[in-house]
């Protein structure tokens, strides 16, 4: 269950004058921004070449395929024929 009903927060964003809409933009921007850092930072200290993993390509399917390389905020992901370059937090780590 939601902490808050997100129908009324976006009832009362409609009621802001454009500058506060501008600022609750900006933090929103901030949060995501940061929660995704997080997300990242978590699944890289569990990857490592040769790890098997999943993720959504770009048409929604879900492809599998091991790591070949480890970057700061990307991995490349052998899928076989194509060699994907994926953001750390869209992977999912697959049991061995």
């Amino acid at each position: 269950m939601p902490i808050v009903d997100t129908t009324a927060v976006q009832a009362a964003i409609t009621q802001l004058p454009l500058d506060d809409m501008l600022e609750l933009n900006k933090f929103l921007v901030e949060h995501i921004k940061h929660k995704r850092n997080i997300a990242s930072q978590k699944m890289k200290r569990q990857l490592f070449v040769g790890t098997k993993v999943s993720f959504e390509d770009n048409d929604g399917f879900t492809v599998h395929g091991k790591i070949t390389k480890v970057m700061r905020k990307f991995a490349q992901v052998d899928t076989g024929p194509v060699i994907w370059r994926v953001p750390l937090n869209a992977l999912t780590k697959l049991e061995a």
